[in-house]
């Protein structure tokens, strides 16, 4: 049966987590015909990296937001003219990166797919009217309302899901075939069949040494990655819109620097917890730790379910294998800076604004909030320790967000070479990043004037009305892993731009 969107609740997972399977992930580096019955992925890949084409394997967009009369367009490409894709979209809280709402979407080679993000009363909620195959199905998401969940916020805030940011991941390849996935999700004559019955079979997990599920039976093979993705943010009330592409991560062989197929990662979309049964002839995957390097759901695994993978540490390279943190930290000091640099433009006559966001989407495998205690206490994993720690990051027990100290100094120019480095900064003294993804706002007693972020914000009186501000991020010494971007517009009209941060290694 179909599992729809609201059953995939936070109930706790009964049972114990042990024995030996591969509880969806299939490594990359086994020879054809031993455990996985699957040609061999040639030079599989050992390394994730950041890459400049803006196409990938995984794909991150540093910020949405459903506040005031705010929404955010998301457009995620296949550019894969040969395979179809299985992607993992999930949406996470500004605050401490709690999942709030994730879907498995099929895409057929070369597809498209479309969905707005916007208020629904508190909530955000998804909709959309593309036609490419999803679980759950498109009517189970219409029939939820598209809404996003709280169980695993703080209180069931609802509030806490109107902003955040977006991680896409390609669980695995669908090569074309005459049975199997892939006569299901390809589109015919503008429409995707997305036959019930194989859409069904998607909520069993994959299997070694199951012929009916092992992963060539049912369709999939390794991921090659091949992903794009476009966001808007669009104000209608505020005549305002701002857009740009997602960071993208590509899959490599290090010693070539070429994209490579991954593991496959593809778990159902369901609130089961994932299969470890006995048998499995790969010992690497056979507890939740193996899966996550996510420090709450290894310390109340009753929490995991199926819908929780894949994340950004379950191993995607052979490098990681059965080693989510060594995938983590890797990752993170791929995204690591020592310096985010960017332009403001406040006041004028035009009355420009400017908002800064800041997202760090490797910090939740570092250090995660455990709602379960009072008052909520941070656990720290030490196997990602290079970025977060509590020499760096403490609670705010206001909020209930891990904040970090980026480490330096502030420093701002404006357009006549005129410097300065003495700040007020609002709700703290110093500069501090609380929350996973965080908005700076510039010479606003308001707050943000731009991007109406209410969950993560600060304030900076930068000196200057316009000019360009440099904040070193030496962090723990490394750096900081932090993409974003900064987002102007004048008041009034649809009249501003966004610029990506630069950034120092």
């Amino acid at each position: 049966m179909r599992k729809n969107l609201l059953a995939l609740s936070i109930a706790a997972m009964v049972g114990g987590l042990s024995g030996a399977a591969n509880a969806g992930v299939f490594d990359n580096n086994v020879a054809a015909g031993t455990t996985v019955p699957l040609a061999a992925p040639g030079a599989p890949a050992d390394t994730l990296a950041p890459t400049v084409t803006g196409i990938g394997h995984i794909l991150v967009v540093p910020y949405f937001t459903t506040q005031g009369t705010n929404a955010t367009l998301l457009n995620l490409v296949n550019t894969d003219a040969t395979n179809g894709k299985a992607v993992k979209l999930r949406f996470r809280g500004a605050s401490n990166s709690d999942d709030v709402f994730d879907i498995s979407i099929f895409l057929s080679p070369g597809d498209v797919w479309t969905a707005n993000v916007s208020a629904s009363g508190e909530l955000s909620a998804l909709t959309t009217s593309d036609k490419s195959c999803t679980l759950p199905s498109a009517a189970a998401i219409v029939a939820a309302g598209g809404l996003f969940k709280t169980g695993r916020v703080q209180g069931g805030a609802a509030a806490q899901t109107r902003e955040g940011y977006i991680e896409i991941l390609n669980m695995a390849d669908i090569p074309p075939a005459a049975t199997g996935l892939y006569p299901a999700i390809k589109h015919v004559n503008g429409v995707a069949p997305c036959t019930a019955s194989t859409m069904d079979l998607q909520a069993t997990d994959l299997q070694h040494a199951v012929a009916a599920h092992e992963p060539a039976t049912r369709g999939y093979s390794w991921p090659t990655g091949g992903l794009m993705a476009n966001w808007t943010i669009v104000n209608l009330a505020d005549k305002a819109s701002f857009s740009g592409e997602a960071v993208a991560i590509r899959a490599n062989v290090l010693a070539t620097g070429a994209s490579a197929p991954g593991n496959i990662v593809f778990f159902p979309q369901t609130a089961d917890a994932p299969l470890f049964t006995s048998g499995n002839p790969i010992a690497n995957y056979n507890t939740v730790a193996e899966l996550t390097a996510d420090p709450l759901l290894n310390a109340v695994p009753a929490l995991v379910a199926n819908y929780d993978f894949p994340d950004l540490s379950t191993p995607y390279t052979a490098a990681a294998t059965g080693a989510p943190g060594t995938q983590a930290g890797a990752l993170a000091a791929a995204l690591q800076t020592t310096q985010i640099v960017n332009e403001f433009l406040t006041g004028t006559v035009a009355d420009f604004a400017t908002d800064w966001v800041f997202s760090m989407p490797t910090r939740r495998y570092a250090v995660a909030l455990n709602y379960g205690t009072t008052p909520a206490t941070m656990i720290f994993n030490g196997a990602v320790a290079a970025h977060f720690t509590a020499a760096n990051t403490s609670l705010n027990p206001t909020t209930s967000q891990a904040c970090v100290l980026p480490g330096g100094v502030l420093r701002s120019y404006d357009h006549e070479e005129n410097t300065n480095s003495t700040f007020v900064i609002s709700p703290d003294a110093a500069l501090r990043f609380c929350g996973e993804t965080s908005v700076l706002s510039f010479n606003s007693a308001t707050g943000s004037q731009v991007l109406g972020a209410k969950l993560a914000t600060s304030n900076i009186s930068a000196g200057y009305a316009s000019g360009w501000m440099r904040i070193n991020t030496g962090g723990l010494g490394a750096g900081l892993p932090i993409v974003g971007y900064a987002a102007a517009k004048a008041k009034g009209v649809n009249l501003g731009g966004t610029w990506v941060h630069r950034t120092a290694r």
